[in-house]
């Protein structure tokens, strides 16, 4: 089954709702928060556990989820699921 990004069903709102059971408007309005709430920890915390010193956390370019909006449908989609 291949991978759905945000972007291959925004067109198509009723798609939106069938993955997400948000219609698109309210999809697209808690993308900023929850992006925020995702880098918080790990802007102060590495994954491993320690505090983070030296680097900063960031989304590469070859992240499988690089958008915000494809991170927030996926969880969407799974918590569906």
């Amino acid at each position: 089954m291949p991978r759905r990004q945000c972007a291959d069903v925004q067109t198509r709102p009723t798609e939106v709702l069938d993955f997400t059971r948000l219609t698109l408007d309210a999809f697209q309005q808690p993308v900023p928060p929850c992006e925020a709430a995702c880098h918080a920890p790990l802007a102060a915390w590495r994954l491993d556990g320690p505090p983070r010193t030296a680097r900063q956390c960031r989304v590469y370019q070859h992240c499988p989820l690089p958008p915000p909006e494809d991170r927030l449908f996926f969880l969407r989609t799974d918590l569906k699921t």
